[in-house]
Order: C-alpha cells, then structure tokens, then sequence
C-alpha cells in the first residue's frame, strides 16, 4: 500500500511528531508499504532529511494556535489555513499521477478540515484513494456525569458541523475518521453523529538499554518528563515530591522531574519551580529538552512513571504513558483517565485521585513498599503494550474498519 503521510505540525524537534512519523515510517516500511511524508515548509531541514519528509504544506498552524491573537483573527485562521492546505494538497495531486491508495492525516484540527471537506468534495471525489482523519484532540469534553459536551467556542460548532458534512464519504468508505482512545470515539460518534474508529497511538518501542547509573539497583527512581503543564498535573508532583520526602526520607528514593518552563494555572497564576525541590540532593531537575538519544537513556534509568494527569484526558491519551508501558515501567495515574485505562490493559497502573497530593504522596510510598512486585508485573506486561501500540495493529484495525 503507498501511503502519504501529511503533518504540517512538523517544523523542529518539539513535541513528539518527530518520533510518531518515525515510528509510521519504520513500521509500515517494515509491513512492505510505501510511506512518503509530507512536512510544513518552515520544517528545519536536518529534521526534515532524517525521516525523508519534504517540507511542501503550509506554515504550522500548531506554533500559532497558542498565541495571544485577538479572537477574530484566529477564527480568520481556521479558514485561511484551511484554504491553504486545500491548495498545496491539490496542487501534489495534480503533480502526481500516481495517486497514493491511503492519505493519512496524523493532527487534524478544525484549522484543516475546511481543506479536507474541499479535497474530498472536488480533487479526491473519483479514484481509489481513500482519506484517513486522525483526532489526537477535539473540542470534546465529558461534563461531571460522564455526557459528552461539545466547547462553547464556534470554533467547536463549525468543527461538528464539517464533521457532519463527511457522512456521505464515511458512508462511502473513502473517508475513515479515528481516535487513539474509545472514550474519545463514543464522544464524538454520539456528538456528531458520524461514526468515528478506535486505532491505537503507534509507538516504536525504544531499544533496549542497560542501566547506566553506577549506582543502578540500589536507588528507586521516580521519573515525571516532558513539558511541565497544569493539565499534566506538573505542580501536584512537586508539591507531593516535597511531602513525601519530608515524611519518609528513604535515601534510595530518587526523583526526577523535567520542568522547562513555568506554567499558567486556571486562576490567571503562575506555577514556578519550587527551589527547594531544586536544591534537594535527591532530586533531578531536567531544565531543557532531551538530547538526541537522552530520552531513552533516561527512561532506562527510571523505575516508575508519575502521571497524575487531569480531566482534559478523560479523553485524550498521553505519548509518554504508551513509551512507560512498552519500558517494562509501573507508572502512577489518576483514576477516571485514559491513562488510567490503557495502564490497566497493558501495563501495571498504581492509581491515585485526581488533583489530591495526599493521594499521590500514598500512590508514591506504595510503590516503594512494593517496587520488586510491581517492576516484574510490568515487564512481564510490556509485550502487550508494544503489540497493541504498533503500527502493525493500526494498520490491521484500519484494514477491518475499512472492510466493515
């Protein structure tokens, strides 16, 4: 099968595009498919070289959307990137007269679906190429009794409204809508109406790695990484680090918390790093972004996950608790998220209540008490979570969805 891969979100090494198109690449390379991958035109070309991306789509709109832009020009937004991608997607089919059998788009935003309605209404209306939208995220929430709500914003109206007007081609099988969590895909089936597929968040799992630390095996240590945010519950850890070592000073506990930049909070304040935490010889605070390879270094030297993320993935699912799972990793999670539900089907959850640093502290000195039990369960669990997180098990579920 030839696919074409298009992510305009991929402009440097932030987030974790990078690794996502790398793991489709190698995957369905592996599976005997064709991948070409279509990039944004500000893509660094280092990048761009190193997963065989050429950078054609238009300016990200991923670097924008977070801006302080006044709110008539971000609604401006949603149809001129939308146009925009219409027209450097129409212009690569008018170039190539072989079409690819499947487009596959990784971060679809309400930015893009007015170019995808256009696409599949006028350049992709005959042929054999089928379109794959892929949600990681959607104006979708589920209120206090688990009934999904669509944002007030009309931004999430217009969204529901082009996702209805793709009906006739999910009928049709040339447009396959997806999710990477089932709390996600009954939200928006029942939202909208149109149905939307399951299809798990691939991961190429990292190579094995030995422990590099020369003190490996007499420390336990709890890692919390990527970029410190409220809704990953970034404070709560701190805060929960800083009592749970007050209370029980074990020497062979171990943190290590990645805190790039202070962070925003609910009520307009500013969450900062604590320089007690900072300062604690037995704390690591991580202050940039990995080095190539550092990532999987420092997982090899992790023993548990701490992920207390909150409401906001009651639907959505996080990157970093799959690569945890595929690690052989128990991690720490709060009940009522994804995270929650895909640690207790694949690896080994210890669970803990949301927005509570009591409870977390208790979720910490478990897996203390318990860390040989826990680290066996959860290596023993790891085959599941690198299978069913696979690129193999996404293309085998998109093969059924497609074939009903």
């Amino acid at each position: 099968m030839n696919w074409w891969i298009i992510e305009d979100a991929l402009r440097d090494s932030k987030g974790h595009w990078r690794e996502y198109l790398q793991s489709f690449r190698l995957g369905l390379e592996r599976e005997g498919d064709s991948v070409r991958i279509l990039a944004s035109r500000e893509c660094d070309q280092d990048l761009a070289d190193s997963l065989g991306a050429e950078p054609l789509l238009p300016r990200s709109i991923w670097a924008r959307i977070s801006d302080n832009a006044p709110k008539w020009k971000k609604l401006l937004r949603i149809v001129s990137h939308g146009l925009a991608t219409w027209h450097s997607v129409s212009r690569l089919l008018r170039a190539n007269t072989a079409k690819p059998d499947l487009i596959f788009v990784p971060t679809v935003l309400v930015h893009h679906l007015v170019g995808w309605v256009l696409l599949l209404a006028w350049n992709l209306r005959s042929g054999k190429t089928r379109v794959l939208l892929f949600f990681p995220n959607t104006p979708a929430y589920l209120d206090a009794d688990g009934t999904p709500r669509l944002n007030s914003d009309p931004s999430a109206r217009l969204f529901a409204f082009l996702i209805r007007r793709c009906k006739k081609w999910v009928r049709q099988g040339r447009l396959i809508l997806g999710a990477e969590t089932e709390p996600m895909v009954a939200a928006m089936s029942q939202l909208t109406g149109v149905p939307f597929h399951y299809l798990p968040h691939a991961v190429e799992p990292m190579a094995d790695l030995k422990e590099v630390e020369e003190n490996a095996g007499a420390t336990i240590r709890f890692g919390a990484y990527g970029s410190a945010r409220h809704e990953k519950g970034s404070e709560l850890i701190q805060a929960a680090i800083l009592s749970y070592l007050a209370e029980s000073p074990d020497p062979r506990v171990r943190f290590s918390l990645q805190w790039i930049h202070d962070f925003s909070l609910p009520d307009g304040s500013m969450a900062h790093l604590d320089p007690k935490l900072e300062a604690h010889p037995q704390c690591e605070v991580i202050n940039g972004f990995f080095p190539e390879g550092g990532y999987a270094t420092q997982i090899a030297n992790t023993d548990v996950m701490i992920l207390p993320y909150r409401d906001a993935y009651r639907l959505r699912v996080s990157r970093v608790v799959i690569e945890a799972l595929q690690a052989g990793l128990p991690v720490i999670v709060a009940r009522g998220t994804t995270l929650c539900q895909q640690a207790g089907a694949h690896g080994i959850a210890i669970e803990c209540e949301q927005n509570n640093p009591a409870s977390l502290v208790e979720a910490i000195r478990q897996a203390v008490e318990q860390i040989s039990k826990l680290k066996a369960a959860a290596a023993d669990a790891a085959n599941s979570s690198r299978e069913h997180f696979s690129v193999k098990t996404f293309r085998q579920l998109l093969s059924k969805d497609a074939h009903g």
